[in-house]
């Protein structure tokens, strides 16, 4: 659709799903989005993710996120649109919607001009949150640089926006179009503009998919206006113990769209299965968590930041370190915890008999 969705277009399209339950998605053998979508060990990540999307299937999820990568796309162009189709397939062959995310925040470049990633095999710190060592005081120095931002490169990503949306804007595989994830996070009020350059270029390709940009601070900020405001859907994350989430969900519930919580699960910091599972199930919350099957990016240990925070107020400090932060599998395919994947498993159960109804 070519303007924002009415409430009552969004919420006849939403009340006609399944409570969308999934994760955020990446197959344990890639080090990361790189590795996701470069060609570079592609046979052996699709198999892997076939492996790991059965078992999504098992538990009774029905959704995955995934979050594409410039820097492949632009290097690798055909292995990156052949390796998303296979995605797609794989999902749809596990009965699982997809939600793609076109734009993040993430591993920003921090040189002028703008430098793409390199592609081949990808680099895992061991024991670090992504795979990936903190930034020096050095690199932290300088301004990250979204390609979005750059005048070499933004036609370029507009480019590969347009293209994917194109050719998947009819196609029942997608769900929804994630348009930005986290805005701000790494430019700060810099990416209300990125906002709306995005939502144009998705909107001139005229999805039958509902858009979203994640809502993930609790603030007042211009970043935060400007995703609910672009949003047909509101895509929100939330990494809180209950007693802070259930307030923040009622806000966000106010703005009276439907809400999909598309990254949540964060035990270090007391967010965890079994009181947010249930919450979401009742309230009818769309629920992403973060990680699956840990791998190579390691989301089971915890970010940078905590242990920071640890390290400046051990006193004050609540963090659980004897936890996963993120991911619900072992490398095995075994629960994380087996009590927890009963409470999955139970109100995924629920779910479906509430839905046969």
């Amino acid at each position: 659709m070519k303007t924002r969705w009415t409430e009552q277009q969004v919420w006849d399209w939403y009340n006609a799903l399944p409570w969308l339950r999934g994760c955020n998605f990446i197959g344990s053998d890639c080090a990361g989005r790189i590795d996701m979508w470069q060609s570079y060990g592609s046979k052996q990540h699709m198999e892997t993710a076939d492996k790991e999307l059965a078992l999504a299937e098992k538990i009774g999820f029905n959704t995955i996120r995934i979050i594409v990568e410039f820097d492949v796309w632009a290097q690798e162009h055909d292995a990156f649109m052949d390796n998303l189709e296979s995605y797609l397939t794989l999902a749809a062959k596990h009965r699982q919607s997809v939600m793609v995310c076109l734009a993040h925040e993430a591993v920003m470049c921090r040189n002028v001009p703008y430098t793409y990633k390199p592609l081949g095999k990808q680099f895992c710190a061991p024991g670090f949150h992504q795979g990936r060592l903190p930034l020096s005081a050095e690199e932290k120095a300088k301004t990250p640089i979204h390609a979005l931002q750059r005048e070499e490169t933004r036609e370029k990503y507009l480019s590969m926006v347009k293209e994917i949306v194109t050719k998947y804007a009819q196609d029942n595989r997608v769900l929804v179009w994630n348009v930005y994830n986290e805005p701000g996070i790494g430019v700060g009020e810099k990416c209300v503009s990125l906002l709306n350059l995005m939502f144009e270029a998705v909107r001139s390709c005229d999805p039958m998919q509902p858009l979203c940009a994640d809502v993930w601070t609790e603030d007042d900020s211009e970043k935060r206006k400007a995703a609910i405001a672009l949003s047909d859907v509101i895509s929100y994350h939330n990494y809180q113990p209950i007693e802070k989430m259930v307030p923040q969900l009622e806000k966000i519930m106010g703005e009276g769209r439907p809400v999909l919580m598309t990254e949540w699960l964060n035990r270090i910091n007391k967010c965890d299965v079994r009181e947010i599972y249930p919450l979401l199930y009742m309230l009818r919350i769309g629920s992403y968590c973060w990680g699956f099957v840990v791998g190579k990016t390691q989301t089971n240990e915890p970010w940078d930041s905590l242990w920071e925070e640890y390290e400046q107020n051990p006193d004050l400090c609540k963090c659980d370190f004897t936890k996963w932060q993120h991911d619900l599998f072992r490398p095995n395919l075994r629960p994380y915890d087996p009590r927890e994947m009963d409470i999955l498993l139970k109100y995924n159960s629920m779910a479906v008999k509430r839905e046969t109804l």
